[in-house]
């Protein structure tokens, strides 16, 4: 890829495209960059998050029927619900681990809304027991032997959630997607403006060239050429720009306490992003050249 100018008997550095180009295309591509790292980075948490919540489920065993009796007796007869639902479930097939979550934990999660561990104990908090599933899970016949146990239990089913997390996601993704679509095609539709203008500007020069003998390939390399090399340095401008903001937002998250996404660091979307300067330079070197023979054709 030439960026280098050769020769040219086209003055094109002094037109006005060689002014604005640059800039477009540096904005257009920071915001393609912006929405190329938000794509990745969005489908690479809500798959990590997704993950997580289907490999574990959790069963609530409220105190139905309990709260007038005594702390002790309210304890004893959820630890002994408890329990058994621990013993039955845990023979099941597909099922990697179950345990209670401790009270003290609960006590520790729920404090910053309700207060020390003496409040809390006062109150008929339910029960959790965390399961982790593995091959053979079967969810309506655990569903079946927890109403045999404890019909007050409920098992948390989280794939409801989890589809309506997909669908929000994909809807999110399709839409960043046809963003991108719609910035690329809007660098590429400013090249060709700025081509056409090219060709408005330089039309007495263009016709003399022709009539010496110059083909209208050469002309439409001496424009494609020159639109490569704006759009080059208008990309590589724009990435620059995008590229430290995104690793401050990236930085802001960390520190909020969100996980670096591993899409965001591999070596093939790091190369991605690093050849967005040549890809746009090469698509509008293309699109000038087709652009100036069409005109031309029809010019002359």
């Amino acid at each position: 890829m030439a960026f280098r100018a050769p020769p040219s008997h086209l003055p094109l550095e002094s037109d006005s495209s060689s002014r604005f180009l640059p800039s477009i295309v540096a904005l257009m591509v920071a915001l393609l960059t912006f929405s190329i790292v938000g794509l990745a980075a969005l489908h690479d948490s809500v798959g990590q998050w997704s993950g997580q919540i289907e490999g574990s489920l959790s069963i609530q065993v409220p105190p139905t029927e309990l709260a007038n009796r005594s702390p002790a007796e309210r304890e004893a007869a959820l630890q002994g619900t408890v329990d058994s639902i621990i013993e039955q479930v845990s023979t099941m097939p597909g099922i990697a681990r179950i345990e209670e979550l401790s009270p003290d934990t609960m006590a520790a999660l729920l404090e910053p809304w309700l207060g020390p561990d003496e409040v809390i104990s006062e109150l008929p908090i339910p029960r959790i027991i965390e399961v982790t599933p593995e091959t053979g899970f079967n969810f309506d016949a655990v569903e079946r032997r927890l109403g045999v146990i404890a019909p007050e239990a409920v098992l948390d089913d989280h794939r409801i959630w989890i589809e309506r997390i997909a669908d929000v996601a994909f809807s999110v993704e399709l839409a960043l997607a046809l963003l991108i679509i719609v910035l690329f095609g809007a660098t590429m539709l400013s090249v060709v403006f700025a081509t056409r203008s090219g060709l408005s500007i330089h039309h007495r020069i263009i016709e003399l060239l022709h009539l010496i003998g110059a083909q209208d390939g050469y002309i439409a390399r001496q424009f494609g050429r020159h639109n490569q090399r704006l759009a080059f340095f208008g990309a590589l401008i724009g990435l620059l720009i995008a590229l430290p903001v995104s690793a401050l937002i990236g930085w802001l998250g960390m520190r909020a306490g969100w996980p670096v996404p591993s899409l965001v660091l591999s070596p093939t979307f790091i190369g991605l992003i690093v050849a967005i300067p040549f890809i746009v330079a090469m698509v509008a070197g293309i699109t000038a050249t087709r652009t100036v023979l069409r005109v031309l054709h029809r010019m002359l």
